[in-house]
């Protein structure tokens, strides 16, 4: 999981007292800030940044906050920065707009600056946690497809050994040591096929016979 001095949080911001006191407190915590004035350059710099979240006032010139956001969430999709609204607007009803638009979360100006921090690493923890496990995935599905991996091979109903893309038979541990997958096309090894042995074993046949 990300440090804080590798976490990028961008705030946009038309209020440059306001944008300046966001920066220092969020710097201070040792991430990495970027600001924007508008919804305009705010998705200059969510491209430009890659943010993992995003601070973001409503009301602003040009495209306001809850453009941004909708765009943002559209486009990206699974890929998308954490968004957190800020605004002035307190109805129940503009809450509920910026929801269902996409923002992750969304606080009434003024705002508490412990709470917007407290926010802030709670939606931290849920992207951090969202981006380890696309990664994990991603890594699982490039092994998975590398010439020796466990795509290509099969396993043994019989002995279950598994073998790889080389037509070489494995023990079972020592290939998930390996970082492999234990693979789940059934493929009886050529020492189970030579002894006559086919299909899943019987219940009476003994741990050294299935190791052969």
């Amino acid at each position: 999981m990300k440090t804080n001095s590798e976490i990028r949080i961008l705030v946009v911001e038309d209020d440059q007292f306001f944008q300046r006191v966001l920066q220092k407190r969020l710097s201070r915590d040792g991430y990495q800030v970027f600001v924007a004035s508008d919804g305009r350059e705010g998705m200059k710099a969510i491209v430009a940044h890659e943010p993992d979240l995003v601070i973001s006032d409503w009301m602003m010139p040009e495209v306001d906050g809850l453009e941004l956001c909708q765009a943002v969430k559209t486009g990206l999709r699974e890929a998308a920065p954490y968004f957190i609204l800020l605004t002035a607007k307190g109805e129940i009803s503009d809450k509920l707009l910026a929801l269902e638009t996409g923002a992750d979360d969304y606080l009434v100006k003024p705002c508490d600056q412990g709470e917007l921090m407290a926010r802030v690493r709670s939606g931290l923890r849920i992207v951090l946690l969202t981006q380890d496990l696309r990664h994990a995935a991603d890594e699982e599905r490039q092994r998975a497809s590398r010439p020796d991996g466990p795509a290509q091979g099969g396993l043994c109903p019989r002995c279950r050994r598994v073998r790889d893309a080389h037509g070489q038979w494995h023990d079972p541990a020592e290939w998930l040591r390996a970082g492999g997958v234990i693979a789940t096309v059934l493929e009886t090894c050529g020492t189970c096929l030579q002894s006559g042995r086919f299909g899943p074993p019987s219940p009476d046949v003994t741990a050294g016979e299935r190791a052969a």
